[in-house]
């Protein structure tokens, strides 16, 4: 009994930490982090969040800027057509500049072609990116839930008799593991589209990298899927089947 109770400590522990990691990631704006060129006469910082997105400019300094994200009037609609007009003037630029501007039009030309794609089926950038907030926050509620249901488990387990203890520990794997393993689902969700969209969209074309929130919604389903993986390991393995001698009793059957 003592392995299942550490166990469950430890499942306990690791979602206490993901759902802090979640939390994080969602009220942060720090998802993807976008800058322009070093030679551009004005810097401008862009980060983006599940829910709004913030500017910062060498115009003003200390000044920032921020509003709802995705806005479907000023990100998404129209965006195809834009996409082809920044096309149209890198290729003009591209006259004159060497094989590494061609290679940066072409580049341009894939992003181009494959938001028009997605824009024709009736989904883009904006269909992305709040699927990924749903997504996150449904992940948030799975982890209030899974922690609660450590809590009762561990609460039934020290009301219950001596003979039953090890069996509700057992018994309650499955829940634990079922709620992990759908939380760690829904992080995946949200961090891949973001990702895709950082690789495919022309407005992270240039100068973007994933940010902190993308990393700790990584780790902390990570984490869910390791603690998912030893439970079923150790159900596999015979561990969580009761055997006589643990604490001396076993349940009689009724």
């Amino acid at each position: 009994m003592k392995g299942l109770l550490a166990l469950y400590l430890a499942a306990f522990a690791v979602s206490l930490t993901t759902l802090s990691l979640n939390t994080a990631s969602t009220l942060q704006i720090a998802w993807i982090r976008t800058r322009t060129p070093a030679i551009s006469p004005i810097q401008l910082t862009t980060t983006y969040g599940l829910f709004r997105v913030c500017e910062e400019s060498s115009y003003e300094p200390g000044v920032t800027t921020c509003r709802p994200f995705p806005s479907r009037a000023l990100d998404c609609e129209g965006q195809a057509r834009g996409a082809e007009m920044q096309l149209d003037e890198h290729r003009g630029k591209s006259v004159w500049m060497s094989a590494a501007g061609l290679a940066g039009a072409k580049k341009m030309a894939q992003r181009v072609t494959r938001r028009k794609r997605f824009a024709e089926s009736g989904w883009g950038l904006c269909e992305n990116w709040s699927t990924a907030g749903y997504a996150h926050q449904l992940s948030l509620i799975l982890g209030f839930a899974n922690i609660i249901a450590i809590v009762l488990t561990l609460i039934g387990t020290a009301s219950a008799g001596r003979g039953y203890r090890t069996d509700k520990l057992r018994t309650g794997w499955k829940l634990v593991a079922g709620l992990m393993f759908l939380q760690a689902v829904c992080m995946c969700i949200s961090s891949s589209f973001i990702a895709w969209e950082r690789h495919h969209d022309e407005l992270f074309a240039h100068g973007s990298k994933l940010g902190r929130a993308w990393v700790e919604t990584v780790v902390a389903y990570a984490l869910n899927l390791f603690i998912v993986i030893t439970l079923i390991l150790t159900r596999i393995t015979g561990k969580l089947r009761m055997v006589p001698g643990d604490n001396g009793y076993e349940p009689i059957a009724s």
